[in-house]
C-alpha cells in the first residue's frame, strides 16, 4: 500500500508546482513581419492584424512563455538564456536557443500587468515577427 501511495506521490507533486501558471488568452491587433535583411521591421511599421495567442505566466516560477512549462520540459526543456523580470507594472521575459551559433528561436515578450497590453517578438536565424495586443486572463485552466 506504501509503494503505491509512493507512486502516485511522484506524480502528483510534479503537477503542484506548476499549478500557479496561468494562461493568458491575447488579442493582438498589430504586427509585421520580413526576413532579418529588411530594416523597417520595427514596432513603428506595424500593420493591423486580427490575431489571438495564448501566453503561460507563472510569476513565483518566473515564466511567461508562449508554451507551458509543462510542454517545455516535456520537450526536452532546451533554451541556450532565458531571462524573466518583474517591476510594479511589467513582466518582460526573453528566452531564445542558439545551435552552433545559429538562432533556433528567440521570443521577447512584454506584459503590462494592469492594462494588459502586450509586445511580442519573435525571431528566427531568418524571420522576425513583431505583434502587439491585448491580455485577459482565461476562465479555463485548459485550453480545449
Amino acid at each position: 500500500m506504501n509503494f503505491i501511495f509512493s507512486v502516485a506521490l511522484l506524480f502528483i507533486l510534479p503537477l503542484t508546482a506548476l499549478a500557479n501558471e496561468k494562461i493568458l488568452v491575447c488579442k493582438l491587433n498589430y504586427g509585421i513581419s520580413g526576413e532579418n535583411d529588411e530594416t523597417d521591421i520595427e514596432f513603428r511599421n506595424l500593420s493591423i492584424i486580427d490575431q489571438h495567442q495564448v501566453f503561460y505566466l507563472d510569476i513565483k516560477n518566473q515564466w511567461l512563455s508562449v508554451e507551458s512549462q509543462a510542454d517545455f520540459i516535456e520537450g526536452g526543456g532546451k533554451n541556450s538564456k532565458s531571462n524573466f523580470l518583474k517591476t510594479d507594472s511589467t513582466i518582460f521575459s526573453m528566452s531564445y536557443l542558439e545551435n552552433n551559433g545559429t538562432l533556433i528561436r528567440k521570443n521577447i515578450i512584454e506584459l503590462n500587468r494592469y492594462t494588459g497590453f502586450v509586445k511580442h517578438e519573435f525571431r528566427t536565424s531568418v524571420e522576425t515577427i513583431y505583434r502587439t495586443g491585448t491580455c485577459t486572463l482565461s476562465k479555463n485552466k485548459k485550453l480545449f
